[in-house]
This record gives C-alpha cells, structure tokens and sequence, in this order.
C-alpha cells in the first residue's frame, strides 16, 4: 500500500493554525491490551534491528520475508496447510517534514479517512493515539472481508519518526484477534528508533 496522497494531506495538516486537544495519556501502572509490552514475552524472538534504523521483537518461528519498494518486510505465522496465520507488515512513506506530537490526533483522523477511502468494504472503523514507554502511536483498526471467506481484523500502527512515517499492520481473521491481540501490541511496542 503507498500512501501517495497522504504526503500532502500531512504537510496541509501541519500548516494547521488551530490548537488541536491534547490526546489522554495512559493511566500510570495501566497496559494498554492494544499497545503494550507482555510481562513474560516467550513467544517473541529478541529485538532484531533493521538497517540502523529501527529495533522491534517479532513472534517466534514466524516466517519473515524480505518486502519491496515501500514495505520493509513481512512476517506469517508458520500454520499447518491451508490454516489461515496472522500476518504482520511494516512498511514507510517519506514525509516533507517532520510530524509534531501535538498533531498526532489531526494526522491519525486523516489516516483514518484514507483507509476508509482505500478498504471500501471495510467496516468498524476505529482510531485512537496510544502511549507505551514515552513513545506514542496513531492505532487504526477494523474489519475486513478475508480471503477464506469469514473476516478479517486489522490493527494499524503509524509511528512518526522524523520525516518517516512507519505503519506496522497487523491482520489475523476476526475471530482469533484475541489470540493474536497481545503479539500484536507486544511488536508494536517494542518498535524502537534508534539514534545515529
């Protein structure tokens, strides 16, 4: 998926002169189900860095496969034949400038109206800012016809980072997102810049 026309929607969005409300911070000693950390991760693999750039914890024994142009890589659970897994992207897009926390709320409502644009037979659309360990995230979620025939469930992660917006997209099918929810949030906040 590139996002072509969200380039300049940002760059109109952080023109914005008007104040935008500040999003609610995590309660202190609360995880969040949707962007946290597990307690005693064993399912995940130690942080894997990525270029320099980035370090994350993906699932183990998941099949990681390189990804092209504007996705970074791809990550299947590894099923017994013909079983439906849970999938996780991470892909980019290069921004003009980079995002201000402020407008985080303002940017995750116009990512929101490109996936309804995009996903026309999605549905239950939500969006939400996330904090975990002093970093936030736009979280965009809903539901999707899936390829075996029932539905599927996606969580979006975007994480700005300078002038690069990250998107960490997660799919399973509806019916085990609670399986798959705390892999899900383990990843995405485990996504870690690193300084150069």
């Amino acid at each position: 998926m590139i996002r072509s026309h969200l380039l300049g929607v940002v760059l109109s969005v952080l023109a914005l002169s008007a104040a935008v409300p500040a999003f609610a911070q995590q309660a202190p000693g609360v995880t969040d189900p949707w962007f946290g950390r597990m307690s005693k991760p064993k399912d995940m693999d130690p942080p894997k860095t990525f270029a320099n750039t980035f370090s994350i914890e993906l699932p183990k024994d998941w099949q990681l496969a390189p990804g092209h142009t504007n996705t970074i890589f791809e990550v299947t659970e590894k099923t017994k034949r013909f079983l439906v897994g849970a999938t996780i992207v991470l892909e980019y897009s290069q921004l003009q400038a980079a995002v201000d926390p402020s407008l985080l709320p303002t940017v995750g409502q116009v990512q929101l109206s490109e996936l309804q644009k995009r996903e026309l037979s999605g549905s239950k659309f939500t969006q939400q800012i996330k904090s975990a360990e002093g970093r936030q995230a736009i979280v965009i979620q809903y539901d999707r016809p899936g390829l075996s025939g029932g539905t599927d469930h996606v969580v979006q992660y975007s994480f700005p980072v300078g002038t690069t917006m990250y998107y960490l997209i997660c799919i399973s099918s509806a019916d085990q997102i609670e399986k798959y929810r705390p892999v899900f949030a383990h990843a995405a906040a485990s996504f870690t810049p690193l300084k150069k």
